[in-house]
């Protein structure tokens, strides 16, 4: 279901009972089961808490643009939640290394499906057909979002072979963090310090390349991240998440895809 759905909810899961923690992660998610206000059942789910490394700010609203934007263009990613953790959850996680971080965390926080049956990609091994044809969409989609966190360091995504699921979207949109007046005035254009700072870091770059694949194909798919998409996208996220930034977003989104001919041709140049 896109936010565009009319039925469209961002659920609300109330942490129940805490699991492991993902030690390889920055912010030292949380696996915990709990309940979905709009499933109406019992699941696991990943928490970020809010007092997490990296988490401050901006960053869960980033986390559900990220999440929804990829549902619009046609990619799988993990469905975001609210999780709410209560008092009572609290007492359950007395004696562990992350209750001081989850005191700091009481209330909301942001988190998304357990995905079970996925794993990371193994480096170097060449990729399904199925996944060479996501691979494709998600650089083009990384490059538009500047999202410069996912290469062979750090993944942000998991696969099964058949479908490749996209996470971890704290990092993206990193145009954000550059004064206006230092971006360049055509962001359409690949400028080279970011090609060789991120856009080749890009952990499908090197399978990509030299493949003559014509990115304006995709041309539909991206646009699809209209005023309606960023309409749906105020009114889901939560009004305590919400900052001024998604307005930077944006505009800035928009302006590439207004270029959106140069901007794909410029996929085509930098991967020849």
């Amino acid at each position: 279901m896109l936010i565009t759905d009319s039925s469209y909810q961002l659920p609300v899961v109330y942490a129940l009972k805490p699991d492991k923690t993902f030690e390889n992660g920055a912010n030292k998610p949380l696996l915990i089961r709990g309940y979905n206000d709009v499933l109406k059942s019992e699941g696991e789910y990943v928490i970020k808490c809010v007092a997490a490394e990296r988490m401050k700010g901006a960053a869960f609203q980033r986390e559900l643009l990220g999440c929804w934007a990829a549902w619009q263009v046609g990619l799988h990613a993990v469905e975001p939640v609210e999780v709410d953790i209560s008092p009572d959850f609290l007492e359950l996680m007395k004696g562990r290394d992350e209750y001081g971080m989850v005191s700091r965390s009481l209330g909301r926080n942001f988190g998304s499906s357990y995905k079970q049956g996925f794993r990371e990609f193994i480096n170097g091994q060449p990729l399904t057909d199925a996944e060479k044809e996501q691979a494709y969409l998600i650089f083009a989609f990384d490059v538009l979002l500047n999202n410069v966190d996912r290469n062979a360091t750090k993944q942000n995504m998991l696969t099964n072979g058949q479908q490749i699921m996209l996470l971890d979207h704290e990092l993206g949109f990193s145009f954000t963090q550059v004064f206006s007046f230092l971006r360049s005035p055509e962001p359409w254009l690949l400028q080279p310090n970011d090609v060789s700072g991120w856009i080749e870091k890009h952990y499908f770059f090197p399978q990509l390349r030299g493949q003559q694949f014509d990115f304006t194909t995709l041309t539909p798919a991206l646009q699809r991240l209209d005023g309606q998409f960023w309409q749906a996208a105020r009114q889901h996220i939560p009004p305590t998440w919400r900052t001024p930034e998604i307005d930077d977003i944006e505009t800035y989104i928009s302006q590439v895809l207004a270029h959106v001919s140069s901007f794909t041709q410029e996929l085509n140049r930098v991967t020849q």
